[in-house]
């Protein structure tokens, strides 16, 4: 998976959520809309995870530490 696969996706997981929180919100559903928001979070930081550890695997390579 590219980069640039894993930026429309987060941008497809925020749209999803947005809309999500938008029709909780307005059915009084406020404690289910913050769950909805942090689901998203959650899920989208699972997806960031890999390119984070990739990042810093590959800056630890190129100083030389460890």
């Amino acid at each position: 998976m590219s980069n640039l696969d894993l930026v429309f996706k987060l941008a497809g997981l925020a749209m999803i959520i947005t809309v999500i929180h938008a029709l909780l919100k307005q059915a009084g559903r406020d404690e289910y809309a913050y769950l909805s928001l942090l689901a998203g979070v959650t899920i989208a930081l699972l997806w960031v995870l890999p390119v984070i550890v990739e990042l810093l695997s590959t800056v630890r390579s190129v100083f030389q530490i460890y």
